[in-house]
């Protein structure tokens, strides 16, 4: 790994994030999620992207064992959340993503808003495409 890389990569808990310019925070979830991780990878992800821009997030959720109900809440209670432009899954269990629609849901009615786009991936390949025609159709769309 580079300097740069290190830079650029979080580690927190059992769990890995890298930033990889211009928009795009990898989140590699490893055992179980508790609520200070969740506040810990939003203030990690606002220094990598300071000036309030959205971002996509490609989230390996593959090796994720649990999300507690606090970690849940803590998630989409967290105005910070509201700068997510799109969420990439990969490898999530029936189980996980049920939570993540669920976490979705909830921000809807914190914020009263459709938030973001959310897809599952199997591959990271694929998440990474979806990502680039996401960012081209919000592009076309702002402009």
């Amino acid at each position: 790994m580079t300097e740069d890389e290190r830079a650029r990569t979080l580690e927190f808990g059992t769990h890995r994030a890298r930033f990889d310019p211009p928009d795009i925070v990898r989140v590699w979830w490893i055992g179980p999620s508790i609520i200070g991780q969740i506040d810990t990878l939003y203030t990690w992800t606002a220094t990598m992207i300071p000036d309030g821009s959205t971002y996509f997030v490609i989230a390996d959720m593959s090796r994720l064992e649990e999300v507690g109900p606090a970690a849940r809440k803590a998630a989409a209670g967290d105005a910070r959340a509201r700068r997510i432009a799109g969420l990439a899954i990969i490898g999530a269990s029936f189980h996980m993503r049920v939570l993540m629609g669920m976490f979705l849901k909830a921000l809807r009615v914190f914020y009263g808003q459709k938030m973001f786009q959310m897809k599952y991936f199997e591959r990271e390949e694929d998440a990474l495409v979806w990502v680039a025609a996401e960012r081209a159709r919000r592009a076309a769309t702002s402009g």
